[in-house]
């Protein structure tokens, strides 16, 4: 841990293969060349090792997704530098450049506002997602999240089990904002969480960079596919 202005990078990943969380850390790797960040694998006490990552941390987490990462973030090691926050199944194609964030919490609002599938969850009947989760887990950045995360999770193991497996994490920070109203910045979702269904070819990739997007992000069937056609698209831009 050297350069205080150094970025520093956090994601979590459970499970018994890491081939996508391996390229978000190859793409971070690649974006930084000789300057690398910070990077924090968030785990459990069986997952392999990511190769190129600065810590693995390892603790004993609940078995219902939702929970264990909710617990992992509440004990992430802070240290009062901003601590950037991804989803695994991420490919960075521009540094973060998080010293020039200056706030204490930033969070990513969501844009798409189509209706929920309420199958299971009543409590999405005839709303939107904007209605119900308009924070997303995928982007956000804190310089003392333990307390926030602590709240978020005490508020998660009081809902439905079907939550602790899905969908807990994004619907508590919800309900936590309408109860305290707290104070955060915003992430700007076009730069910090672009969202794609599909492989992102070098011509794209090369007008995304220009466009100054940091993070990329993917989702929806065939992700672990397209994240590996995209990385490979990234390795053929030759940076300076």
């Amino acid at each position: 841990m050297s350069d205080f202005n150094q970025d520093q990078i956090a994601f979590f990943w459970v499970g018994k293969t890491v081939a996508a969380p391996s390229l978000l850390v190859k793409s971070i790797l690649y974006i930084y060349k000789d300057e690398p960040p910070n990077i924090f694998h968030l785990t459990d006490q069986i997952t392999p090792e990511i190769e190129g990552v600065t810590a693995t941390i390892r603790q004993k987490l609940s078995k219902e997704i939702m929970v264990a990462r909710l617990e992992a973030y509440r004990n992430f090691p802070y240290n009062d530098k901003l601590t950037f926050f991804c989803d695994a199944d991420s490919l960075l194609i521009n540094k973060l450049k998080l010293i020039h964030l200056t706030d204490d919490i930033y969070l990513t609002l969501r844009k798409e506002n189509a209706y929920v599938n309420s199958e299971g969850y009543p409590e999405f009947k005839n709303k939107t997602l904007i209605d119900v989760m308009p924070f997303l887990f995928g982007a956000m950045a804190f310089k003392n999240g333990e307390r926030f995360f602590n709240d978020l999770l005490e508020i998660c193991k009081k809902l439905p089990f079907r939550f602790h497996q899905w969908y807990g994490d994004q619907y508590s920070l919800k309900l936590y904002y309408e109860k305290t109203k707290f104070k955060f910045s915003k992430l700007d979702i076009n730069k910090y969480l672009y969202i794609t269904k599909s492989e992102i070819d070098v011509f794209e990739i090369m007008k995304l960079m220009e466009n100054d997007v940091r993070v990329i992000t993917f989702k929806g069937k065939g992700t672990n596919r397209y994240i590996l056609s995209t990385i490979k698209n990234i390795f053929r831009i030759k940076f300076k």
